[in-house]
């Protein structure tokens, strides 16, 4: 019943685009308010890393041992239609955004190998306070997203962010590094033992942030850690 009153809810009082601001059609019961409209979704840049090894997203990871594969949904330029997206998912009160664009991502995904095996899906956390402020952590609606497709378990409780580190958009080149030292810490990790581990986040640039992730993951002893975010900068 409540599917119905929001179908009719949808018709008497269409979305929005994200995107570009048009009223987005009711495209079915399952998803009465798309948040992205059939026009913008084809606007989006894909990477197609989810069937190229040797990406550009794995040589940022390669060196760590745990590590097993990454890619990245689209492509992240200033002010394009995928930052403005993953902006107002962040920051604006939008994570359904988020949401759909990584069910979108896993069924692109699932024309490839890419997730096949894993075992659990981790967000990399906010810390407790920023959590506060801003409501919602985005990465969480990034793994809900991949989960309705995949249906891959997700996992919050053996990762947190004990540091609340200054945002990293506020950096850059090597304070990037020093300013993500440390700020992870893991609980019952003999819980992972052998587990193979996909870490999600919204944005890579660097790809300190989950570096430093995947650092205190070297406690989950014969854990797996494959990478995957909406998207990457150039």
């Amino acid at each position: 019943m409540d599917i119905i009153r929001q179908y009719l809810s949808s018709v008497l009082f269409p979305a929005h685009c994200a995107g570009c601001g048009q009223p987005t059609e009711t495209q079915s019961l399952a998803i009465p308010n798309p948040a992205i409209c059939p026009e913008c979704i084809e606007r989006l840049e894909r990477t197609e890393q989810f069937a190229l090894r040797n990406n550009l997203t794995e040589d940022l990871f390669a060196q760590n041992k745990q590590f097993e594969r990454a890619a990245t949904f689209c492509f992240y330029d200033k002010h394009d239609l995928v930052s403005c997206l993953i902006q107002k998912a962040k920051y604006g009160r939008h994570p359904e955004i988020n949401l759909e664009l990584a069910r979108l991502a896993a069924l692109d995904g699932l024309q490839s190998d890419f997730f096949e095996d894993i075992d659990v899906i981790i967000p990399i956390p906010l810390h407790t306070r920023r959590y506060k402020q801003r409501g919602y952590n985005q990465s969480d609606y990034i793994a809900r997203g991949l989960n309705e497709i995949l249906h891959i378990p997700i996992d919050t409780t053996h990762i947190e962010r004990v540091r609340n580190n200054p945002q990293q958009a506020l950096t850059t080149g090597k304070e990037r590094e020093r300013n993500v030292e440390n700020i992870f810490a893991v609980n019952h990790p003999e819980e992972m033992y052998r587990k193979h581990i996909l870490l999600v986040d919204d944005v890579i640039t660097t790809g300190s942030t989950i570096r430093s992730c995947m650092e205190a993951m070297s406690a989950f002893r014969g854990a797996h850690i494959s990478v995957f975010a909406l998207a990457k900068t150039r």
